[in-house]
């Protein structure tokens, strides 16, 4: 449906092809997030992604199968059908087409359709094997560079006429398998954005600079062109050299991407053999991790508090409350406390020593670079062996590292989910595979947590409802208010707008919610926000939560800054630099205080005690505080 209307917008109104498909583009993901209400939409039955995933031949599961399929139906249409062939002469030559009696606009409507249905089912694959669809990180928006550098080194030209479906598919092998090789050498996601963008660079530099001596060769003994092109006459003439160049960049990527092949088997092997443990490793006293502080001259852990968290009872269907009721969140704000766990891996009862652990993180961000840093310390003192994959908070990716670190058999997974609800496959996934796994920071769906050892990380909910009294103390019960929230599909997307919104309800009844929107924790897009329900409120709005005292934070500052509104009371989620900074001058109320590196200490930490043969809670929360201006010098330096 899509690509017909991109078709008859392109062909019937004459509007721009680029301008069209990312306008459509971008209405799809609206709808996207319309219809997941912001988070994720996930099925119970995995029958289908079951399927997907078992091999019917050897390493052949329908997945692939359904792919050589497609791939194999559309190279030969495309080079052995005259309808097909005629594809190529529309693109490659307008004129020629109309005068050799081609109708342009149905082989134009007919290419924009085709291009929408192959996409969709590409996503609707994608989506049937992960049992689930999110609007967090809208299936495929983050991968267009890839493809589009693949199509490209494939043989594709920019301005039309040459293609190939075949090689455009080994190429998007060779990339995955070279950005693989880059993340076995231990490099971040934005090494393999670097690495793509060069790629690409150098494909679209070819391409310009074959078009340029193509286009000087026109008109100079067209009979020879054929020669020329093939490489067959002047071997040493640059327009010869510009034809085969393409050639040669297919052919280096190639060698590239072999290479990273090789090193995925060479490091996989010494993983599996070469494990280094520090020699004090076994003289250390288990206790001594508590002594350990972090970049803020704060503990990293402290030790397991023995009192029993209140767990309410489940209401007979949440989903029926009114959002504002807390109750209605039950599902989320205690998923994993009361789930029916599957049958979980037996621990080794051998000690955390040697052990090799993976951490799948959601994403990049200051907070993740401190969180990497603790979990790095608390590896390091148990003489644990760790591997960071990133998910640049893109499901579909975290997805393929899930199959990486299955393949890898680590003696554990650490998954820091990217959508709540989109992660359950994956976990599911990870303890078919006999892998046990703790999942952290981010709160899976109760669904999910059956599949897991247990969940590590800070208690958004009780700590938002702390703040949340503060804010409404502040601001003596009364007055509206307005929420920034987190990413969409993440857990703080919800914990870190309803554990308030619901609080207040409760506590501080006067007072009114006035607008509630995500600007996905850019500053920029909250400067927007805030500055135009500044406009539209006016004095009546009192006070703001954010979901985040660090890019969000900056924004609001701004926005307030510009509006000369220094009545606004601001509590946001923390303890970053520029939150703490802000508390610190009088300009924020309260922030909570949630240690990054304590963060990633306590994942690692639950492992080392599993691996110990230690039974865990299913939930383990970090400390619950509220830093205000009387104890903010208390968690200076701040961790990022």
């Amino acid at each position: 449906m899509v690509g017909l209307v991109n078709g008859l917008l392109v062909v019937k109104a004459r509007v721009n092809s680029f301008i069209v498909t990312l306008g459509t583009m971008t209405i799809v993901m609206g709808l996207t997030h319309l219809y997941s209400e912001g988070g994720s939409r996930a099925i119970d039955d995995f029958g289908l992604a079951d399927w997907l995933d078992r091999p019917v031949l050897p390493l052949l599961p329908p997945m692939t199968l359904i792919t050589l399929l497609l791939v194999a139906v559309f190279t030969v249409f495309l080079a052995k059908t005259g309808p097909g062939r005629n594809f190529f002469l529309v693109g490659g030559n307008p004129e020629a087409a109309w005068l050799a009696g081609l109708n342009r606009d149905r082989y134009l409507m007919a290419g924009f359709f085709l291009c929408g249905l192959t996409a969709a089912a590409g996503g609707a694959l994608f989506a049937a094997s992960q049992s689930s669809m999110t609007s967090s990180a809208v299936l495929g928006t983050r991968t267009l560079m890839t493809v589009l550098a693949a199509v490209i080194i494939g043989g594709t030209l920019m301005t039309g006429g040459k293609g190939s479906v075949l090689k455009s598919y080994f190429a998007v092998l060779l990339l995955n398998t070279l950005f693989n090789g880059i993340g076995c050498f231990g490099l971040g996601f934005e090494v393999q954005i670097f690495a793509n963008g060069l790629i690409l660079a150098l494909v679209v530099l070819y391409e310009a600079w074959a078009l340029h001596r193509q286009e000087l060769l026109q008109g100079q003994r067209p009979d020879l062109m054929q020669e020329v092109r093939d490489g067959a006459v002047f071997h040493d003439e640059p327009s010869a050299k510009a034809f085969r160049g393409k050639r040669w960049l297919a052919a280096a990527v190639t060698l590239v991407a072999g290479i990273a092949a090789v090193v995925m088997l060479f490091v996989a092997y010494l993983q599996g053999t070469a494990v280094t443990v520090p020699k004090d490793a076994r003289t250390r006293a288990w206790d001594d991790v508590y002594s350990l502080k972090g970049t803020d001259n704060q503990p990293y852990l402290l030790p397991p508090d023995s009192g029993k968290t209140a767990i309410p009872e489940r209401p007979a269907d949440p989903a029926a409350l009114p959002e504002t009721d807390k109750l209605h969140w039950w599902d989320i704000e205690f998923a994993g406390w009361k789930a029916e766990k599957a049958a979980m891996p037996v621990s080794p009862g051998d000690g955390p020593q040697g052990k090799r652990v993976i951490l799948l993180k959601a994403g990049d961000h200051p907070y993740w670079t401190a969180y990497v840093r603790g979990f790095t310390v608390i590896a390091d003192f148990y003489g644990m062996r760790i591997k960071v994959f990133n998910g640049n908070w893109n499901m579909d990716l975290q997805a393929q590292q899930a199959d990486q670190a299955i393949n890898e058999r680590p003696d554990m997974i650490i998954l820091a989910p990217v959508d709540a609800t989109g992660c359950t496959p994956l976990l599911r996934k990870i303890h078919r595979a006999g892998i046990p796994c703790i999942t952290s920071n981010t709160t899976p769906c109760d669904e999910a947590m059956k599949y897991c050892i247990a969940w590590t990380g800070p208690d958004d909910w009780g700590q938002f409802r702390m703040l949340a009294r503060a804010f409404a103390d502040a601001l003596g019960k009364q007055g509206g208010y307005a929420v920034i929230r987190h990413m969409p599909g993440s857990s703080p997307f919800f914990s870190r707008t309803f554990a308030p919104i619901t609080e207040l309800r409760e506590y501080a009844p006067d007072m009114s919610l006035l607008a509630m929107d995500t600007t996905n924790l850019e500053a920029e897009a909250t400067m927007q926000m805030v500055g135009a329900w500044l406009s539209k409120f006016g004095p009546e709005l009192k006070g703001l939560i954010l979901a985040g005292d660090d890019f969000p934070m900056t924004g609001t500052l701004e926005a307030l800054k510009k509006a000369r509104r220094d009545d606004v009371v601001i509590v946001a989620a923390g303890n970053c630099k520029t939150g703490m900074d802000s508390v610190k001058a009088g300009e924020t109320l309260a922030i909570t205080y949630q240690s990054a590196e304590g963060d990633g200490a306590l994942a690692v930490h639950a492992a080392a005690r599993w691996f110990r043969g230690e039974t865990l809670d299913p939930v383990v929360y970090l400390p619950r505080h509220v830093i205000t201006r009387e104890d903010v010098d208390q968690f200076m330096p701040a961790q990022w």
